[in-house]
């Protein structure tokens, strides 16, 4: 099928009317305001030199009157000269306007023609230095001096006259000529004015309207065409038949998807279902798990509880401090076994923390007496130094955090280290930094110590105590991460202050 790209032609031959048009009224516009604007400079130019010697003519006559008034100094003194400054400054003036006029001339000629009216200027000006020096030699009440007058009134006006004639012609060409500009702009904007309208209707009739007939069947038979049939009048070989033509191809292959898809849908289902089903026995199972472990780890830890405690009463102060020992870290180990059974009853799988108040230096100080004999084997010390601050969180799992950060500086921090643990109340939380001046991580570690199963040493293994700190910390509403240290390993862990209800 071979195309007939009609519609293509005249959609392009009328926009390129339109285009012509508009660029043909902008052209005609921009024309027309330069020449309108240059007849304007001429005329307001002339206008401007007209008014430049009739103000030279007052000056010129105020110096005169000036020679010729009586005299109006004390008795017996001379009369004083009259100043010739506005004259001298007046014919500056005709001078810089003649220079401008010279400067705006379109061509070499025309400007060759202007500038011999400084010329004219030049004499003026030589006339009145030619009176001026008469005057100051000769008075005007001498015969002198009245020659002087005489022949300055005989040269100065005429040449003024006849420049200001001059200037007038030229003003009243360059409006005349603004005036005639007027009616070919006038009927070059009708004819565009008319021919915009006769162009949209010839666009509209031969190209616009069939082509919004057929957009309008197609879009009624919108449903129809989604099958592959076309509608009325989408036939054709211009491009909006070809594409119709493509419409019904693609629908055909579409259709043809649609129904893979909807086989690959039911398999995908199915198997969504099966995975479902054996994601729900795994869960069963890993409950049951939990549920037995803490079942069978229960027994033997009542027992190991019975037994600290009769040993605790019946031998010397040593032992029963062993014993008193063995029973405080099984009744921890006790409710850790309660967070798994609690872990495996609930709904959604998680360990729930309590939101009570905790005095933070009584904890920290009964991780580090849990940690005492660790840190001790491991040759680090202890140095904390907390303010009296009450947070909100679990006692007994803040308490695991901080036990957790001592168990890490008796690994890592290397025997002579010392842990530094300050704290501070800031916005409404403690803000405890915990510092240690041993080797610090290793290059490249940074926040991958967080994640679980990372090593400070960069081996392998399956340290999760940062990774649990950060999760008990953040799920008490606080923060834990690296801190700016310059030796050693520094981090930085806030929680909420507790506020009385």
């Amino acid at each position: 099928m071979t195309c007939q790209p009609s519609l293509r032609t005249r959609l392009w031959l009328a926009a390129a009317v339109l285009a012509l048009l508009a660029v043909t009224a902008a052209a005609i516009g921009a024309w027309g305001l330069q020449r309108t604007q240059a007849h304007a400079t001429e005329a307001m130019a002339a206008q401007r030199r007209i008014e430049a010697y009739d103000a030279l003519s007052a000056r010129v006559n105020e110096w005169m009157l000036g020679w010729l008034a009586p005299p109006g100094t004390v008795s017996g003194g001379p009369k004083p000269v009259p100043d010739n400054a506005p004259v001298l400054a007046a014919l500056d003036h005709i001078d810089a306007l003649i220079a401008q006029d010279v400067e705006a001339a379109a061509s070499e000629v025309e400007a060759t023609v202007r500038a011999r009216q400084s010329l004219i200027a030049a004499r003026l000006r030589a006339l009145f230095r030619q009176l001026d020096t008469a005057l100051r030699a000769n008075p005007p009440d001498t015969s002198a001096g009245q020659a002087a007058l005489a022949f300055h009134a005989a040269q100065a006006p005429i040449t003024v006259a006849a420049h200001i004639e001059h200037e007038t012609r030229r003003r009243d060409t360059a409006l005349a000529a603004m005036e005639a500009l007027r009616r070919p702009l006038l009927l070059a904007a009708i004819g565009i004015a008319l021919a915009a309208p006769l162009v949209l209707a010839a666009l509209y009739l031969a190209v616009l309207r069939p082509l919004f007939w057929r957009l309008s069947h197609a879009t009624a038979f919108a449903s129809s065409m989604a099958m592959g049939d076309l509608p009325p009048g989408a036939g054709g070989r211009d491009e909006l038949g070809l594409m119709f033509a493509r419409l019904r191809q693609m629908a055909a292959r579409i259709e043809r998807r649609r129904a893979r898809l909807e086989t690959i849908v039911e398999e995908r289902t199915a198997a969504l279902s099966a995975a479902n089903d054996r994601l729900e026995l795994v869960d069963r199972r890993r409950r049951r798990f939990f549920a037995d472990v803490g079942h069978e780890l229960r027994t033997p830890l009542t027992v190991i509880l019975g037994e600290a405690e009769l040993g605790a009463q019946h031998h010397d102060e040593q032992t029963r401090a062993s014993f008193s020992t063995i029973g405080t870290r099984a009744q921890r180990l006790f409710r850790r076994i309660e967070d798994l059974l609690r872990i495996a009853r609930s709904d959604s799988g998680q360990l729930e923390l309590a939101a009570d108040r905790v005095e933070l230096a009584a904890t920290v100080e009964a991780a580090l007496a849990d940690l005492a004999p660790v840190l001790k084997r491991a040759g680090v010390t202890a140095d904390i130094r907390l303010p009296a601050l009450a947070v909100r969180g679990d006692a007994d799992w803040l308490r695991q955090v901080f036990a957790g950060l001592f168990e890490n500086a008796a690994k890592y921090a290397g025997r002579g280290a010392v842990v530094a643990i300050r704290g501070r109340a800031e916005d409404g939380q403690a803000r405890i930094s915990i510092a240690d001046t041993g080797p610090g991580l290793p290059e490249g570690a940074g926040e991958a110590i967080f994640d679980r199963f990372a090593r400070g040493d960069g081996g392998g293994g399956f340290g999760v105590g940062l990774a649990l700190a950060r999760w008990v910390v953040e799920t008490s509403g606080g923060s834990l991460g690296l801190a700016e240290a310059e030796t050693g390993l520094a981090l930085e862990l806030t929680l909420p202050l507790w506020k009385e209800a």
